[in-house]
């Protein structure tokens, strides 16, 4: 039913957001009984999850575009996204892994608002065992180094436990363990797309303290959009703030309800394998 395009030379070394899209998508497909094959042209519908910049337009020149679906890594402030931007009534939509990204894709991208869909790749809803040996598991990405220590600096003010991982630094096992572990998670974050890492998290059903932020701006003034650490969010995840001002009273708020947030409720209703396969076969066939 859908032939899956992607580039492992994209994914880079260790742990990453490009190779669990891919790793994600393949396993709910294959859960959810859907026919697909991997860099071949075979079904009806292609899905262009990822591509390397600079052979993307030669390579998948052949597909054909008014089936395919292109995303969610998507860039379009390199040569092959402003080819496709400028040549959108070929190919059937763009996926923006969150409603922030859409917003950056039609408002400042120039990208129609019909040729845009949000689909997020699903995450799995571990079966653990969970023994709460460490109070806190901070995740650090993409924020400044004096960022991590104020955190640092305040679990142990609080006299809390605590393991720290940094993106890309980790295997996903080591992760895994760590969140069988832990009580509750500190993220310290920059935007994100979609969220995976953290989003396994909510699926383990860990409650997430987050040092958010308001908006992205990677390409300068003209580009910023509103955004977030957790674009994924209701409030049985958790806690957010977004000044180091609002940390003490916002943990304390937090720490005293950490026994009745349910974040795996969100990955159940609108993120697990088989919700992400179903809105996906539904933007196809629209």
């Amino acid at each position: 039913m859908i032939n899956l395009w992607y580039e492992e030379s994209y994914w880079g070394g260790g742990t990453s957001g490009p190779q669990r899209v891919v790793h994600n998508t393949i396993e709910a497909l294959t859960q959810e009984k859907i026919s697909f094959s991997l860099n071949r042209d075979t079904y009806k519908y292609n899905l262009l999850l990822q591509y390397q910049h600079e052979v993307a337009h030669k390579k998948h020149e052949n597909l054909e575009h008014d089936t395919c679906l292109i995303g969610p890594q998507f860039w379009p402030f390199d040569n092959y996204g402003r080819f496709l931007i400028d040549n959108q009534e070929y190919f059937k939509k763009v996926i923006a892994p969150s409603e922030w990204v859409k917003n950056l894709f039609i408002t400042k991208c120039g990208l129609l608002e019909n040729k845009v869909c949000v689909w997020a790749a699903g995450i799995q809803v571990p079966q653990i065992e969970h023994d709460n040996t460490i109070d806190c598991l901070i995740y650090h990405k993409n924020r400044s180094e004096s960022d991590l220590i104020e955190s640092i600096n305040f679990l142990q003010q609080k006299k809390l436990t605590f393991e720290t991982i940094k993106y890309g630094s980790y295997t996903q096992n080591d992760f895994r363990n760590l969140l069988s572990k832990v009580k509750f998670c500190f993220i310290i974050d920059g935007t994100e797309s979609q969220g995976i890492a953290i989003q396994e998290m909510m699926a383990y059903n860990k409650p997430l303290f987050v040092w958010d932020v308001r908006e992205w701006n990677h390409m300068g003034d003209q580009y910023t959009v509103p955004a977030s650490s957790v674009p994924y969010w209701t409030n049985d995840c958790g806690k957010r703030f977004f000044d180091l001002s609002e940390m003490k009273d916002s943990f304390d708020e937090f720490y005293d309800n950490i026994n009745s947030y349910n974040s795996k409720k969100i990955i159940e209703d609108e993120l697990s394998y088989s919700q992400s396969v179903k809105k996906l076969i539904q933007i196809f066939e629209e």
